[in-house]
């Protein structure tokens, strides 16, 4: 086993990486970078920027050069700007004169003799040290086929095997990059699973290796020479850019240690150019430029969630000059696989089978060292070491030193083939007697309404399923005085047979009181809470477990349509009106009954109308679990009711119950399911 892990590990397919890679998250979301003062700042065309009077993208370029202007103006040191402009600016005068045939030749020449709009976005450019943004892409796009006038980059060997490679790049227009002082990548490109974890400081784009956005940049504010990628026959080492020194994989790719999204300070353009941030708070800063407005972002998934694409450039322009990026040397593979044998071997060798509980234990203190050593590693050292790999191992390993051990079981397993015959025989005579107490409980239980005047107004349909053979939901019903409907439903504590005695000895208190208190539901809570206290009292006082059960009860008027109604502890029922969203009988209620021998159980009241369907449920609906372990929720019950059929009882009762069948799929049953649907027809008829 610990042969085969290693040499899966040693070819490193896409799953052994991704699962690597989420264990990384993990350790950067456990704990982030803490975010210091940097001179890094995000100037953002965002939402209020959209807003008269500046209007919606894309600006014209000749408001995009008064930000530059005022940027520049403010002694920011450097800007990356996070925006293609690879075609000419369509409110520039002389594409107005090309573009509109109806202009008079008089308008149309003066429109010409004007400066052009990306003439004045150039002048602008030329105010500071400016990187544009570049596209990679696999498609050339139209006249853009030429070299760039860029910076050189110098390398100790030949890098471009190693690097992410494009036929062509989208560029910005010939006139904007003359006065830029060169290009910046814009390749964020994810990993696999859709997250970006590394982005690459150079790639290869129409056959010239490019710094993308952030080094590019940081090049431009130091102005100290060319870049240096440090490049061998195994890959990329690394990188220097002025006098940082910048880790990366053999890709060329660096791991910035992120901070929360919204870390990097953040300035609105349309605060800059109507004056209410002053400029000069900008001197010195790195500037990056980018579009955040409501569908125009250009968000990235990282290990702590959705990041704006032009503040993933500024964080890592952070981790670099503050010296935070993270390190994941080739060295440290080789580190990971002999942490990965040493693991097993002692898992192999060191552990005292004989005694499987002091076995396990140690297996787990090797499985969370290999953890917390990769942990450290990350938080004091801002290394990526894959612990999770070696402790999957441990725990393989161990699976297999059980398994060999468990043979020695089987002389045992065959003495109690016998005995299990048995047991299965007895278990056979219990299923049996558990069916018929199903039935007798079932028994129990009110069917319909009888067939009298009275019942001409209501419609009611009831449904009940037990996780067990049998168990601890109810519902019940009864007209009192021929004019007022009594209903609840209840959840007693617990499953199986002790649930279901409770369940009868509960139908049973709940009956006495009603008859005897009438719609008083307060004073029939009450006196079956007392009742039920003292029951569980007595189990407990014979060694059974404290038992209490939910209720929800009401009283209807089948003339008026008023709906009184008490809860103990359970679930508020939905009201399902037509042409409305279904709606809450919200009440204060009291604890369920049996647990506080001395409570009150506050009345409140409601107004019904014709057709209405008030359906009542147990939480063996909202906490019914999918193969995933996901849970139904309320928010799903209420979302699936709004479209619920309101014509009859039956059908809202079947509507929810297909509802979570569907959802359940084949997962099994982990609670009683319990539905009543009232619906009241409208006054009683004489």
């Amino acid at each position: 086993m610990v042969a085969l892990l290693l040499v899966l590990r040693a070819l490193d397919p896409g799953p052994v990486e991704e699962a690597r890679l989420r264990g990384f998250d993990l350790e950067e979301r456990l704990a982030p970078r803490v975010h210091r003062p940097a001179p890094v700042v995000v100037v953002a065309i965002d939402e209020d920027s959209l807003k008269p009077p500046y209007g919606q993208w894309p600006w014209p370029r000749t408001l995009l050069a008064r930000l530059v202007d005022r940027i520049a103006a403010g002694g920011a040191r450097a800007l990356g700007v996070d925006i293609l402009f690879s075609e000419p600016d369509r409110a520039s005068p002389e594409q107005i004169a090309r573009n509109e045939p109806s202009l008079p030749g008089d308008l149309k020449s003066a429109l010409d003799a004007l400066p052009s709009n990306d003439a004045t976005l150039a002048a602008a450019f030329a105010k500071l040290p400016t990187v544009l943004g570049v596209g990679p892409t696999f498609e050339a796009p139209p006249g853009q086929n030429g070299r760039f006038a860029a910076p050189p980059i110098r390398s100790t060997g030949d890098p471009r095997p190693f690097l992410a490679s494009f036929p062509a790049l989208v560029r910005s227009l010939p006139l904007l990059e003359a006065a830029a002082k060169g290009p910046g990548g814009l390749a964020v490109d994810p990993d696999g699973d859709g997250v970006v974890r590394r982005v690459p400081l150079f790639f290869v784009g129409g056959g010239d290796i490019i710094a993308t956005l952030a080094a590019a940049t940081l090049d431009a504010a130091l102005g100290s020479g060319p870049m240096l990628i440090r490049a061998s026959s195994a890959g990329v080492a690394g990188a220097r850019v002025g006098a940082y020194e910048i880790p990366t994989d053999e890709h060329g790719r660096a791991f910035p240690y992120f901070a929360p999204a919204g870390s990097v300070p953040t300035v609105s353009a349309a605060d800059i150019l109507s004056g209410r941030f002053n400029p000069a708070a900008l001197a010195g800063d790195v500037v990056f430029l980018g579009v955040t407005g409501l569908g125009l972002v250009d968000r990235k998934e990282t290990p702590l969630g959705l990041m704006q694409g032009v503040e993933v450039h500024a964080q890592l322009l952070e981790s670099i000059l503050q010296n935070q990026l993270l390190r994941r040397p080739a060295v440290l593979s080789r580190i990971e696989m002999v942490l990965l044998v040493g693991a097993g071997l002692l898992v192999i060798f060191g552990l005292p089978y004989r005694r499987p509980a002091i076995a396990a234990a140690a297996t787990g203190a090797i499985v969370g060292l290999c953890l917390a050593a990769g942990f450290i590693a990350f938080r004091f050292a801002h290394l990526l070491l894959d612990g999770a790999y070696p402790g999957f191992v441990s725990v393989a390993t161990f699976g297999v030193m059980v398994a060999a051990n468990l043979r020695h079981a089987e002389a045992e397993k065959r003495r109690l083939a016998d005995a299990l015959e048995h047991q299965r025989i007895r278990t056979l005579r219990l299923e049996a007697e558990l069916d018929h107490a199903r039935a007798i409980q079932r028994g129990l239980l009110p069917k319909e309404l009888a067939d009298t005047p009275e019942a001409r107004s209501i419609d009611l349909h009831a449904l009940i399923e037990s996780a067990r053979m049998v168990g601890g939901d109810l519902y019940d019903f009864l007209v009192l005085d021929g004019t007022h409907l009594f209903f609840a439903i209840a959840d007693v504590s617990g499953k199986g047979m002790p649930a279901a005695i409770f369940m009868m000895e509960t139908k049973e208190v709940l009956h006495a009181a009603t008859f005897r208190h009438g719609g008083a539901l307060d004073r029939v809570f009450e006196e079956a809470n007392r009742k039920i206290c003292a029951k569980s009292a007595d189990a407990e006082a014979e060694g059974a477990r404290p038992t209490f059960v939910t209720v929800f009860a009401a009283l209807l008027d089948l003339v008026t349509g008023e709906i009184s109604f008490a809860s103990a502890g359970h679930d508020a029922p939905y009201v399902l009106r037509r042409g409305a969203a279904p709606f809450r009988l919200e009440t204060e209620g009291g604890p369920p009954l049996g647990c506080l021998d001395d409570s009150d159980y506050p009345i409140d009241r409601a107004q019904l109308a014709p057709g209405d369907v008030l359906l009542l449920y147990t939480d063996g609906i909202t906490e019914a679990r999918d193969p995933a372990n996901a849970l139904y929720s309320t928010a799903r019950l209420e979302a699936m009711m709004a479209a619920s059929p309101t014509a009859n009882a039956k059908a809202v009762v079947e509507h929810v119950r297909e509802d979570v069948r569907r959802f359940v799929a084949d997962a099994e049953q982990a609670d009683d399911i319990t539905l009543l649907a009232v619906r009241w027809r409208g006054p009683l008829s004489a």
